[in-house]
């Protein structure tokens, strides 16, 4: 009996060590850049990534833990300015209620975008979620930028994302 009740405390533990440091971590890194503040554009939006993969790609993380990336069609999102893009993930988080793909002009754009919404969490010094592959998508924050770690069949895809803020 006392050696199972030495195990589960140990195992309490030794979680609450692996868990804290994460959250911690998480927690500096917010106090450098507000996350919750403006969104993320991904880095080439309107260049060669943009015109290959025929759209604009911008990432917003919400304080209840909802984040959605939003797909422009290029070149129309070319016009867009960063306070539309604003506007547009505010009515995303309007309409989305649950995880969800929604599809519109949201009242701020000339042609219709595609939104992925979903729920983060925190892993170490990682944000984690669902990005509609087999396996999740894991968010490195960096000074000013996110990195967004897809997995792939042989090696994972980095991409840059910057921070975009009202002034």
């Amino acid at each position: 009996m006392k050696k199972v009740m030495f195990k589960s405390a140990l195992l309490s533990i030794l979680t609450a060590i692996a868990v804290f440091p994460g959250a911690l971590l998480a927690e500096q890194q917010t106090n450098k850049m507000d996350i919750h503040t403006g969104h993320f554009s991904r880095e080439g939006n309107n260049a060669t990534p943009s015109r290959t993969n025929k759209n604009n790609i911008y990432i917003k993380l919400f304080k209840d833990q909802w984040i959605v990336t939003l797909h422009i069609p290029y070149p129309s999102a070319t016009t867009v300015t960063p306070d539309a893009v604003d506007k547009v993930f505010e009515q995303i988080k309007k309409q989305a209620t649950t995880r969800a793909y929604i599809r519109g002009t949201f009242g701020q754009l000339t042609e219709a975008a595609t939104a992925q919404v979903e729920k983060y969490g925190y892993i170490e010094d990682k944000i984690i979620y669902e990005c509609g592959s087999l396996a999740p998508c894991s968010i490195k924050l960096g000074d000013g930028y996110l990195e967004l770690i897809k997995p792939g069949i042989i090696n994972e895809h980095i991409i840059k994302f910057n921070h975009v803020v009202d002034q």
